[in-house]
């Protein structure tokens, strides 16, 4: 117990110290803030949810003793909650009629981690203060803007006004998705790496899952298909949420198109070979590889009705 305790307080310290690399200004502290969650992540799938509970209490405490309380609320939305859901969802097992093991399915926990990221956004909407519209844009999205524009007075004062003008323009649209898609991003990363690099140690309680299997609950695409609908027709604010909730939503059927890449390329001679074309293929293509790999996701996910109907094995969860 008292060794369980003792790794868990390391990681916890360890976690903290990523983050707060960040905190306190260094360069690097952007790149390895990105991986403050995996520690957490890696004690928590080794040893247990107490483990990364008491890990993420000490990481949140050795931050509020650095830099103060505030500076841990960031923290603990960024890397405590997503720790703990991704660690209490993927030790889940039961025995099934013929006596094996059944772990909890990964779509499943990364419809957990969609729907915290949606919350954070309406969170987030309601938080906001109000702002009256300002010409085409709702109160929500003018707050965005004067936000950003105020942000870009103090990191990058030389811009022109037209220069200031066009980045606002890029970040403004979408700019919910964009924050709560990078936090949906850094949690998928870091569970993945966790149940990885524990793996290969050995440490590893449920076994790695086979990605390319992966199934999405159906709420997601019920999800997908409202705020769409919502986004396309509403104006204001309303639409403005929409979009983003439509956007962050993608976001799990674009790495279920990237699933369906990985099971084709399979059964295929030299796999490796294909999947390495394939990224290289989708990091040219930058953020509009985004869309037809989702679309590829979709397709996947609709073709399980087929199966169904078809009497196939198809699931529903």
């Amino acid at each position: 117990m008292t060794g369980s305790i003792g790794i868990a307080l390391a990681a916890g310290l360890l976690s903290s110290l990523l983050f707060l690399l960040l905190a306190k200004g260094y360069a690097v502290g952007m790149l390895l803030s990105y991986v403050a969650p995996l520690p957490l992540m890696m004690v928590g799938l080794h040893r247990g949810l107490i483990a990364a509970l008491v890990a993420g209490l000490a990481a949140m405490a050795a931050v509020a003793a650095v830099v103060g309380g505030m500076p841990s609320l960031p923290f603990a939305i960024t890397a405590v909650l997503p720790s703990l859901v991704v660690v209490r969802q993927a030790l889940l097992w039961r025995s099934n009629s013929a006596g094996t093991v059944e772990w909890y399915p990964p779509g499943l926990v990364l419809g957990w981690l969609t729907g915290m990221g949606l919350a954070l956004i309406l969170i987030g909407v309601t938080l906001a203060p109000e702002q009256p519209a300002s010409g085409e844009m709702g109160g929500i999205q003018a707050w965005v803007a004067d936000m950003i524009g105020r942000t870009m007075d103090l990191l990058a004062p030389t811009l022109t006004v037209e220069q200031r003008h066009t980045a606002i323009g890029w970040w403004v649209p979408f700019f919910p998705a964009m924050v709560v898609g990078s936090w949906l991003a850094m949690a998928i990363v870091n569970a993945v790496s966790a149940q990885g690099l524990l793996a290969r140690l050995g440490r590893n309680q449920r076994p790695t899952p086979a990605y390319r299997k992966l199934e999405l609950p159906i709420w997601l695409g019920v999800v997908l298909v409202g705020a769409s609908t919502v986004g396309a027709m509403a104006g204001g604010d309303l639409g403005y949420v929409a979009r983003s909730v439509a956007v962050v939503t993608l976001i799990p059927f674009a790495l279920l198109g990237l699933a369906a890449m990985h099971e084709w390329a399979a059964n295929r001679p030299n796999a490796r070979m294909i999947l390495a074309v394939m990224y290289g293929v989708l990091f040219l293509a930058s953020a509009w590889a985004f869309v037809p790999v989702a679309g590829l996701g979709l397709v996947r996910f609709l073709s399980r009705f087929r199966r169904s109907a078809d009497g196939g094995d198809g699931k529903e969860e």
